[in-house]
């Protein structure tokens, strides 16, 4: 059974944690600069989490998580990662709302739910009418009208990979996992720059389109990662 540790508790743990990723020792007075309270305050804590056997603070004060401590706080750390991802990817929220609503978040999740946060988030970074469906959500989110178009329904905004030659788009939105997305966006893939479809593979594979006066051939996996707007 999964013993449940305070929110304050839990909040000390995962500073802790994320403390010792960037520092060599960690010190109670990190601990108070990086969370914003008094050093009275995390001794206290530390304390109270040394007799849990969560934590053990070392000679010359260094603090350091024990193994039960490292796994509670990497825990604690996964549900953060997952809500800020939830909140910031798919819902649209600004990072620093995301961030703050996660940390509180991050506290009253189940294993179960959180499994479940996690897989839709992945689905929809991954699948390709995923970044069609984010633009979408947007835009109704933003002007309260439903889209013309949803994923997989009739005519309107396109992926990319369904453009025939001779088409032109112009971008509005790229998708995939972080560093395909950064690496398409490094390719000038922005939103809100026209792009003509020059050639298309047969197989639909590869698909070669002029952007900014220069070429790009594309896999078609990459191509339906952007969503374009037929121009």
């Amino acid at each position: 059974m999964e013993i449940a540790y305070s929110p304050a508790a839990e909040d000390y743990l995962e500073a802790f944690y994320l403390l010792s990723l960037r520092k060599k020792v960690v010190r109670v007075k990190d601990v108070a600069a990086y969370l914003g309270v008094k050093m009275p305050s995390v001794v206290a804590a530390v304390k109270s989490l040394s007799e849990k056997g969560l934590v053990q603070q070392e000679r010359y004060g260094y603090i350091e998580l024990t193994p039960t401590g490292l796994m509670v706080a990497r825990q604690v750390y996964e549900r953060h990662k997952a809500w800020y991802s939830f909140l910031s990817d798919v819902l649209g929220v600004d990072p620093v709302t995301a961030e703050k609503d996660a940390c509180r978040l991050e506290h009253y999740v189940s294993p179960a739910t959180l499994e479940r946060l996690q897989k839709l988030v992945s689905f929809v970074r991954e699948c390709p009418n995923g970044a069609r469906f984010i633009a979408n959500f947007k835009e109704f989110s933003t002007t309260g009208e439903r889209p013309g178009v949803c994923p997989g329904c009739g005519t309107g905004q396109k992926l990319l990979s369904e453009l025939k030659a001779g088409e032109k788009g112009r971008v509005v939105r790229v998708g995939g996992q972080d560093m395909l997305k950064k690496r398409l966006l490094g390719m000038g893939l922005t939103p809100g720059e026209v792009l003509l479809v020059k050639r298309v593979a047969p197989l639909g594979d590869p698909i070669d389109v002029q952007l900014r006066n220069y070429d790009l051939s594309l896999r078609k996996e990459e191509a339906k990662l952007i969503v374009v707007e037929v121009v």
